[in-house]
């Protein structure tokens, strides 16, 4: 009687361990297939963003620096695709023999694999999110061409006092359409960045002047070329432009949801006599439309 209460007893047990054994498979299976359609999507969504970025690149929609930001981006989230792909690859090669999913053996070489898929799913919202903000970002028209007039007399490198207004009222458009973006995504972590190109014409700057003076100095070259010369002059542009931005940007805080919580990144730099755009092909060297700036930005996730 004894044995045959002890053989039921172990003949129950081992139903219920393949019972459980057959539950963890079919939950496990259902988790990686569920994965597998979520990384397909994700891959989908990182094609068409990397699409558009070749589209923007082509049309110079957007700085050389911002662009390598973005595919920074979405490198890193392909490859961590590759690595969750890599995950369900692992879990597949285990749901191969039943023996892997009894207690101990699922204890000790698959639970921590399913985890990984469990996290994942639980990140989707949080994905999704961001690859909301960089759709935006990679699609939206964000850069601003303003001649170099608008804000500096010929020669002249410095902002007056007086003309501050004029340029807080230029970048305003940019503000408003920047920090409609960042309040529509307050439970992402997310970065602004912003970037001064300044361009200068091809005309020599006229030795002896109070300008080559200064470039001279500023440079400090005993005999600097016509084109070091351009150069430095829109570096030194682009960062009072700069500077400035720097302010408006500050006054213009009540506009960000959470301004205190954003994260700013400014950049500026000069292209010296460089081209600004390559769709305009007959520029002259005494041409106004080299004398620009180049206003881009981008509201970006951090990762």
């Amino acid at each position: 009687m004894i044995k045959k209460l002890i053989y039921a007893s172990v003949v129950i047990g081992a139903l219920m361990t393949s019972c459980g054994t057959q539950k963890r498979i079919a939950a496990t299976a259902e988790k990686s297939k569920t994965t597998r359609e979520s990384i397909n999507a994700d891959s989908v969504a990182l094609s068409d963003l990397q699409a558009e970025m070749l589209k923007k690149l082509g049309k110079q929609g957007v700085d050389s620096s911002l662009n390598k930001k973005i595919v920074s981006l979405l490198s890193t989230l392909q490859d961590d695709l590759s690595q969750i792909q890599q995950t369900v690859n692992a879990v597949d090669f285990f749901l191969e023999t039943k023996k892997n999913f009894r207690p101990n053996n699922y204890e000790d070489d698959v639970k921590s694999y399913v985890v990984r898929l469990d996290s994942f799913q639980l990140q989707k919202k949080t994905r999704d999110r961001i690859y909301q903000l960089l759709d935006e970002a990679v699609k939206m028209e964000a850069f601003q061409k303003y001649g170099m007039g608008a804000f500096f007399e010929p020669g002249i490198y410095r902002i007056a006092p007086s003309a501050f207004s004029s340029v807080n009222q230029s970048f305003q458009p940019a503000i408003d359409s920047m920090s409609a973006i960042s309040n529509r995504y307050p439970d992402i972590k997310r970065t602004a960045h912003l970037v001064i190109v300044g361009y200068a014409d091809a005309t020599p700057i006229t030795p002896g002047t109070k300008l080559f003076n200064e470039l001279k100095s500023y440079m400090k070259q005993p005999d600097p070329q016509s084109v070091q010369m351009n150069q430095a002059l829109s570096d030194l542009r682009a960062n009072e432009l700069l500077r400035n931005l720097k302010i408006i940007m500050k006054t213009s805080a009540s506009k960000f949801s959470n301004y205190n919580q954003l994260k700013i990144g400014y950049s500026s730099y000069g292209r010296g006599q460089a081209l600004p755009f390559n769709n305009i092909t007959d520029y002259t060297d005494n041409d106004e439309r080299r004398r620009v700036v180049v206003f881009y930005w981008a509201i970006l996730p951090e990762l």
